[in-house]
């Protein structure tokens, strides 16, 4: 396996630490070639990327990215990433309902698509873009990075008020929807419109995908994992039925992921 050096870097500034988890920074340093599997996760990055190009295969079509920088909306199914020669990549990595402050636009429009930030910022991805290529310094490319979001933040964006902390109790309730609407007071149509318009997937789906992320977390930091002790653990109905939702987001059984070269997964350690 070529190496790679990964990198994370916090928010400094305040009004980002609730929007952003983290920056990360791949870099290489000599050429090499990179071979992929990207998985869904239940929430959103933006990649800037610096050298080699990428492309990424999905049910067999292959495809480039839309220019250098970009990011795809949640999706339902893994991807294959591939990538020959100097990588130097940073990301922006969002909390599930971070994205949309900065765009204001309904993130499930974004839902399967891949974007180019050009389409949705116009002139000002291009002069970002300019800005960091014209830095070599790491360390003051995520000081510029911070300071261009913290300037496109929109402060009366919804997710400062009261539905923020309706999600927030969401993430962590380990409830049904139906629960959770029940206790909270609200109907089901209304969190599912939130949802849709700061998150870009149903609650449905965005349960679904946080109990897949947590069970690669699992299987990562134990790679001995017992199938059927996992299949209980996440409360499913039987170890079918695990083994059919976990191929449906990876494209493999959770016995053959575990098989598949630590190539495949090492991009899952971002998360």
């Amino acid at each position: 396996m070529d190496s790679i050096n990964i990198v994370r870097f916090y928010p400094t500034f305040k009004p980002l630490k609730n929007l952003i988890k983290y920056f990360w920074v791949l870099d290489s340093h000599h050429p090499i070639i990179l071979n992929h599997k990207i998985l869904p996760t239940n929430n959103i990055d933006i990649i800037f990327n610096f050298k080699a190009p990428m492309t990424f295969e999905k049910r067999g079509v292959t495809y480039s990215t839309p220019g250098n920088i970009y990011f795809e909306g949640l999706r339902g199914n893994h991807a294959i990433m591939k990538q020959e020669g100097l990588i130097q990549t940073i990301g922006v990595s969002f909390f599930p309902a971070g994205l949309y402050p900065f765009f204001n636009i309904p993130v499930s429009e974004f839902r399967n698509v891949t974007i180019g930030l050009d389409t949705v910022l116009k002139r000002l991805a291009g002069e970002l873009e300019e800005k960091l290529r014209a830095i070599d310094n790491v360390t003051d490319r995520i000081f510029l990075l911070q300071c261009f979001f913290l300037e496109l933040l929109d402060h009366d964006a919804p997710l400062n008020d009261d539905n923020n902390k309706l999600l927030n109790h969401f993430y962590f309730s380990n409830m049904g929807i139906n629960e959770f609407c029940r206790q909270h007071h609200v109907h089901p149509k209304k969190l599912e419109r939130l949802f849709n318009r700061l998150v870009g997937a149903s609650p449905k789906h965005f349960l679904r995908l946080s109990r897949f992320q947590n069970i690669i977390g699992k299987i990562l930091k134990t790679p001995q994992s017992d199938l059927t002790t996992l299949a209980h653990e996440f409360e499913f109905f039987d170890q079918a039925h695990f083994t059919k939702d976990f191929k449906a987001f990876s494209g493999s059984t959770p016995l053959s992921f575990m098989k598949e070269k630590r190539s495949f997964r090492q991009i899952m350690k971002l998360v």
